[in-house]
């Protein structure tokens, strides 16, 4: 048994629908609910998925449905618990013991744009101080999340880069 932290709720319908969740080490778990109010909680079917992969699901990239019938790697699937706010992965699975009501439908690409509302975003400016060896790696990041930095100063002898 893996305990897990939920990162993030994709979508929610009376409970969470489809989840991140990671374990101790860092490993991403892509989850979908496949069946709810059981004795032992509500089952997921969990997936260990990187970064990219992530990404490219929640850029509407990735079939839900391919992320669990083409893991990235060997066993990497499993029956992730959800009882009483805990998570936790439990069950390896192998290929053949998935089943159709464990699987989601083909077809399914996430849409971020439904969350979004007719009103204009919130934008908050925060300084952020980054060692400089992180610089191209924030820039990266900033670029990926769709944010922009409006000016970039090295200071300190390029010790620190602000943003």
């Amino acid at each position: 048994m893996r305990p897990l932290t939920l990162i993030n709720t994709l979508e929610y319908y009376d409970v969470p629908q489809i989840l991140v969740a990671s374990d101790a080490t860092g490993t991403n778990y892509l989850c979908t609910l496949y069946k709810s109010n059981t004795e032992s909680g509500y089952l997921y079917l969990g997936v260990q998925i990187s970064e990219p992969r992530i990404m490219a699901f929640i850029g509407g990239q990735l079939d839900l449905r391919d992320a669990y019938v083409h893991p990235e790697v060997e066993n990497a699937l499993y029956v992730v618990t959800a009882k009483q706010e805990v998570l936790t992965a439990t069950t390896l699975l192998q290929p053949q013991d998935l089943t159709e009501d464990m699987l989601p439908e083909a077809g399914y690409f996430y849409d971020a744009s439904d969350l979004a509302d007719e009103t204009e975003p919130q934008t908050d400016t925060y300084r952020l101080e980054v060692p400089a060896h992180d610089r191209i790696t924030f820039s990266t990041l900033i670029s990926r999340m769709g944010w922009r930095a409006l000016s970039l100063h090295n200071e300190l002898k390029g010790k620190v880069a602000f943003f």
